[in-house]
C-alpha cells in the first residue's frame, strides 16, 4: 500500500525556513524586519493599484434608532467595484469622535453585526456568534463603520445571490477567479477596508487620529492584515483568528478565502500580526474554538510578547483566553478601544 501524503506535508513545511520570522533584537533590527516583511507581505497578497479611484459616496439610507443613527453607505473602492457599509453613528456626544472599523466574519455579512436580520429586520433574540459587535461599540461613544466584505450578504456573485440569506458566499468562486489571476480574496479584502479608512476620514464626524479596528474569524483576519499595513488604524481587537497558518487553515478545513500563496516562505501568522506593534493590541480566543486552537493561540501570543517587548510596548499587548467556542468575548475589548482610541 502506497503511503499517504501526510508526512510529506509535513516534512515540506519543517524544511521551510521563513525568511522574515522575528527574530530582532534591536528597535534598528525591528525596523528592518517591519519593512522587509511588509513590502513581500503585500505582494503575497497580490498587490494593491497604483493609483486610486474617485469614491464617489453616498448615503443609501437611514435610520434613527434608540442612541445612534444607522446609515448605509456605499462608495467606489476600485474600479467595477463598489463597497456597501453601515456606519453607526452616536448621538449627543461633542465634538470630532473616534472611529472602529467592524470587519464581519462568514455569515450573511455586515447586517449581522450592526443588529439585523439578512432581510433588514431588527434581529432579535439570539445575536449569534459575531454578538452585534459593532452595536456594542457605538453604545460605547465610537462612530462605527461595518463593511460589507467581498463575496457575502449584498456583495455576492449574482449566481449566489438567493442563497446569500442563509449565510451563502461566493467565496470559492472569487477566490479561485482571483488566484488565477495572481490575486487573492485577502488582498482584496484588505484594500477595500484600507479604501474604507480613506471614505472614514472624509466624514465630519470622525476624529482622523483616532481610527480603530475589530474584526471576528475572517474579519479577523482583515481586521489583523489591514493594521499589519496601514498604520492609519491606531488600535486593533482581533477575534478567532490569531493563531498559526499550520495550526488552523493548514490544518483544519477552512474557507478558500483564508489560503495566501507562498507566504510561509516569508512569515508566520504571528510575525504579520506582529507588523501591529507597538499599537495597542487585543487578541480575543475561545478556549474550546475547534478551528483556530487554543494552544496555537497561546504560541502566537507569545511571539507577540517578543515583539511587544523589544519595542518597550508590552503594556498595549493583551489577551482574553475566554471559556467559549468561536465567537466575540468582548469582556476586555471594548474597553480596551475606550482606554487606547
Amino acid at each position: 500500500m502506497a503511503l499517504r501524503p501526510d508526512k510529506f506535508l509535513e516534512r515540506l513545511y519543517s524544511s521551510i525556513r521563513p525568511e522574515y520570522s522575528f527574530n530582532a533584537k534591536t528597535i534598528s533590527e525591528w525596523e528592518i524586519w517591519r519593512n522587509n516583511l511588509k513590502k513581500v507581505f503585500v505582494e503575497c497578497l497580490g498587490g494593491f493599484p497604483e493609483e486610486k479611484v474617485d469614491l464617489n459616496p453616498r448615503i443609501v439610507e437611514q435610520k434613527e434608532l434608540d442612541g445612534y443613527i444607522r446609515q448605509r453607505v456605499a462608495f467606489t473602492t476600485m474600479e467595477d467595484l463598489e463597497m456597501l457599509a453601515y456606519v453607526l453613528i452616536p448621538k449627543n456626544v461633542a465634538g470630532r469622535l473616534p472611529a472602529v472599523v467592524a470587519c464581519h466574519g462568514h455569515g450573511y455579512g455586515s447586517k449581522d453585526v450592526v443588529g439585523l436580520n439578512f432581510d433588514g429586520s431588527e434581529k432579535i433574540g439570539d445575536a449569534g456568534y459575531q454578538k452585534n459587535f459593532a452595536v456594542e461599540l457605538v453604545k460605547r461613544g465610537f462612530l462605527v463603520i461595518a463593511p460589507e466584505l467581498l463575496g457575502f450578504g449584498d456583495r455576492t456573485l449574482e449566481e449566489d445571490a438567493r442563497k446569500a440569506h442563509k449565510g451563502e458566499s461566493s467565496c470559492y468562486k472569487i477566490s479561485t477567479n482571483l488566484l488565477m489571476m495572481g490575486k487573492t480574496m485577502a488582498g482584496i479584502r484588505v484594500y477595500e477596508v484600507m479604501r474604507t479608512i480613506d471614505y472614514l476620514l472624509t466624514r465630519s464626524e470622525v476624529d482622523t487620529d483616532r481610527v480603530g479596528c475589530m474584526g471576528i474569524s475572517g474579519g479577523g483576519l482583515v481586521c489583523a492584515f489591514t493594521s499589519a499595513i496601514d498604520e492609519r488604524i491606531k488600535v486593533a481587537v482581533i477575534s478567532g483568528y490569531a493563531n498559526t497558518f499550520k495550526d488552523s487553515v493548514m490544518s483544519i478545513y477552512h474557507c478558500i478565502d483564508n489560503f495566501i500563496p507562498g507566504i510561509i516562505q516569508y512569515a508566520e501568522m504571528p510575525d504579520i500580526i506582529g507588523l501591529i506593534a507597538p499599537r495597542p493590541l487585543l487578541i480575543e480566543s475561545g478556549t474550546l474554538d475547534p478551528i483556530f486552537p487554543i494552544a496555537a493561540a497561546e504560541k502566537a501570543f507569545s511571539k507577540l510578547e517578543r515583539i511587544y517587548e523589544i519595542l518597550g510596548a508590552r503594556e498595549r499587548l493583551d489577551k482574553d483566553f475566554f471559556e467559549g467556542q468561536h465567537q466575540i468575548s468582548g469582556r476586555k475589548a471594548y474597553d480596551w478601544f475606550v482606554k487606547w482610541l
